[in-house]
């Protein structure tokens, strides 16, 4: 039946797209060429207002990879950072948790007109029972911050702040 359904949705659209309604009288003389072309122009800004602001808003981007260091015998959360700078990052160890938080805003001050725009982001992950909270370390070289969780056999659940290198 579905194939049926399909074959016959098919065989109509043809059919209409081979009498092209759009050539009518109403879509030439009732709303006339000018009006597409309006539209047409109309979509074109929007299309460039979307890609200017798409080119010049202060974005980023993240991707992170957790794994073990058997030569350290630390866990390491290795967070690849584009568009962020030392000053723009957060690092906080609390019950057990590793949270990265990252924000940024840009303020545009242009003729008579001010705008500002903002993004953050939150990276959080659970340290493992046996990492130790107190000695923490983090380092941010070539867009990467690479935190470092030395492996203890107690936990410790005190909230830190860590500072980066």
């Amino acid at each position: 039946m579905k194939k049926l359904i399909v074959v016959f949705s098919l065989f109509i659209s043809s059919i209409a797209i081979s009498h092209n309604p759009f050539q009518s009288p109403f879509f030439h003389h009732g709303m006339g060429d000018n009006f597409w072309r309006d539209f047409d122009r109309q979509f074109q800004r929007l299309e460039h207002e979307m890609n200017r602001i798409k080119h010049n808003s202060n974005s980023f981007s993240s991707q992170s990879k957790q794994y073990f260091d058997k030569q350290t015998n630390a866990y390491i959360v290795a967070i690849k950072i584009n568009g962020l700078d030392k000053d723009d990052l957060e690092i906080n160890a609390e019950k057990n948790m590793l949270i990265v938080k990252g924000s940024k805003s840009i303020e545009n001050n242009k003729h008579n007109s001010r705008s500002r725009s903002s993004n953050s982001f939150v990276h959080s992950t659970s340290i493992p029972k046996d990492g130790d909270i107190d000695n923490i370390s983090a380092d941010f070289k070539n867009g990467v911050l690479k935190v470092s969780i030395p492996k203890l056999d107690e936990p410790k659940t005190d909230r830190h702040q860590i500072e980066i290198n």
